[in-house]
């Protein structure tokens, strides 16, 4: 009885704690039955975390003011390209690209880059040899010889060839008139035809 009383007297001794060390103890032990008792808590308090650190976050970057960008006094400015820069590059790219080509394609390559021909080429372009007028020249060609054949043809008139030509030639006068009108008219938004 004896080593009971003593047994009973230091586990006494040893029950006794702190108000404060029982309250921490109290909470660890419902925290664990939580935990046991909810295992989905655990994944609620790490999202009301994350949500928490994502506000404070988007605080954070509202109350940061934004400094405006300081433009460097280092940079180069960009400059625009020659007559003659522009010249030099045309002159590069097509020295390369005319090395993979065939000697005979190479020289007709030659003679149509050739300054003369390509000037000649654009003001003929712009002028006579438009899209619109030749398209109408064709178109009249066709319809006009077809008409003028059947007819020879009906009263039995032989044909000497150069109605082919008359006829694309006034087509081609109307096409031209036509378009130089159409452009004259709506300026720069007529097009290319």
């Amino acid at each position: 009885m004896a080593d009971q009383e003593r047994l009973g007297s230091s586990s006494v001794e040893q029950l006794k704690v702190s108000p404060e060390q029982a309250k921490e103890q109290r909470e660890r032990v419902r925290e664990k039955l939580e935990r046991e008792q909810n295992p989905n808590r655990q994944a609620e308090q790490m999202e009301s975390a994350k949500s928490d650190i994502e506000k404070q976050f988007q605080n954070e970057k509202k109350n940061t003011v934004r400094q405006p960008k300081q433009i460097s006094s280092a940079r180069t400015p960009i400059k625009k390209a020659t007559k003659q820069a522009k010249e030099a590059e045309y002159k590069k790219t097509m020295k390369t690209i005319q090395k993979d080509m065939s000697p005979a394609s190479r020289t007709f390559s030659k003679v149509i880059h050739n300054p003369v021909v390509e000037a000649t080429s654009e003001v003929a372009g712009k002028t006579v040899a438009r899209p619109a007028a030749l398209l109408a020249g064709s178109l009249s060609a066709l319809i006009l010889v077809s008409i003028v054949y059947a007819v020879a043809k009906y009263f039995g008139y032989v044909l000497s060839g150069a109605e082919w030509i008359a006829a694309f030639i006034i087509g081609w006068a109307i096409g031209l008139i036509v378009d130089w009108v159409r452009v004259a008219l709506l300026g720069h938004r007529a097009g290319p035809a």
